[in-house]
């Protein structure tokens, strides 16, 4: 896989959990809670997990 195939792979990874993020905020602002849910909690750690993999390996982060 090309770098740029990697930039292009960590790019829909940051995608994703920027829709999650704009998502679990307005639904859970229209359902007036303060807070996240443990299943959305759990979503979010999965897709930073992803996002940092891709960002290491493009040497963006250092793999953890």
């Amino acid at each position: 896989m090309s770098t740029l195939d990697l930039v292009w792979q960590a790019k829909h990874a940051a995608d994703d959990l920027h829709n999650s993020l704009a998502v679990f905020y307005e639904d859970n602002y229209l359902a007036g809670l303060s807070g996240l849910t443990e299943t959305q909690m759990q979503t979010l750690a999965g897709q930073l997990g992803t996002l940092q993999r891709d960002l290491a390996k493009v040497g963006v982060v250092q793999p953890s």
